[in-house]
């Protein structure tokens, strides 16, 4: 056989390129990944620019729209700052504190003074029902400067506390419950209530005792009826004291009534009673002679 075999010769095989295939796909991926993220980024960063740059072009529009709010009364001072602080910060916006100082000088040297003004007049006219003096408009003008009044409530609570309210109107919750039952009080001439009350009285009202024969009310029980107007004046304390009187002289009329008529029925039935004893005693007596008569016969 000699050199004349059968030589078998083996082929390598290729080499396993599956995991450089996979890593290229993963890196092309990433790459994607990367871009999308990119123009994602560049897109937000374009929108919010756009949306600053239209905050900021809108600002203008809305300063002047504010002022003019706050002219009109729309708006106070502090809502007014806070939108613009609000608006600014909303859309990235350097401070805007001179714009603040400008609507402060608008209000404070434009605004406040006129509207001050106009609160203290309304004030007097609406809760002392009169104009204010220009003394009291000057007093109640430096005491908003001075920070005493931080309000118009403040300046209208002032008022209801002052004395010529109090003089003038209802000092108190009692007052008011005694004008409603009794009436306004009455005012001497300086206009100063004195807290005294006029009370209508219909004396026809009152029960009225009959006087018959022999049956005097006043030498029967040692009363002197009091004779009652048709209005008393006086204090609350005073008038419920008359009203009392009128009540018990009332009751008093009825009970005296009813006793008087309780006397007549019990006077009728003892009428009754002596007559019935005296018919008895004669239906006896005369009994007494028939038995009598009748025994005689019979013996």
């Amino acid at each position: 056989m000699g050199g004349g075999g059968t030589r078998v010769e083996y082929k390598a095989p290729e080499p396993d390129r599956s995991f450089e295939r996979f890593l290229e796909y993963q890196q092309q991926q990433d790459r994607i990944a990367a871009q999308r993220a990119e123009n994602e980024r560049t897109t937000r960063e374009a929108a919010e620019q756009a949306r600053k740059a239209a905050g900021q072009a809108g600002y203008g529009s809305l300063k002047t729209g504010i002022e003019q709010q706050l002219r009109q009364g729309l708006l106070g001072f502090e809502d007014a700052t806070s939108r613009l602080r609000d608006y600014a910060a909303k859309y990235d916006m350097a401070p805007v504190e001179s714009d603040i100082s400008q609507l402060g000088q608008v209000y404070t040297q434009e605004l406040l003074p006129g509207r001050r003004a106009t609160a203290v007049g309304s004030a007097y006219e609406e809760i002392l029902g009169r104009q204010a003096t220009e003394q009291e408009k000057a007093k109640a003008l430096e005491r908003f400067q001075q920070g005493y009044y931080t309000s118009n409530q403040e300046l209208r609570d002032s008022l209801y506390k002052s004395s010529e309210y109090q003089e003038k109107y209802n000092q108190s919750y009692l007052d008011n419950y005694y004008d409603t039952k009794f009436g306004k009080q009455a005012v001497d001439a300086s206009g100063k209530r004195t807290g005294r009350r006029t009370f209508t009285f219909a004396p026809n009202l009152l029960p009225q005792f009959k006087e018959q024969e022999g049956a005097n009310l006043a030498k029967r029980t040692g009363i002197t009826m009091p004779q009652f107007g048709e209005s008393f004046t006086g204090t609350a304390a005073e008038l419920e004291e008359q009203i009392q009187n009128v009540r018990d002289s009332r009751q008093f009329l009825y009970s005296a009534g009813l006793t008087n008529l309780q006397g007549e029925i019990d006077k009728e039935t003892q009428k009754l009673k002596t007559e019935g004893s005296k018919e008895l005693a004669k239906i006896q007596s005369q009994g007494s002679i028939y038995n009598t008569l009748v025994g005689s016969f019979s013996m």
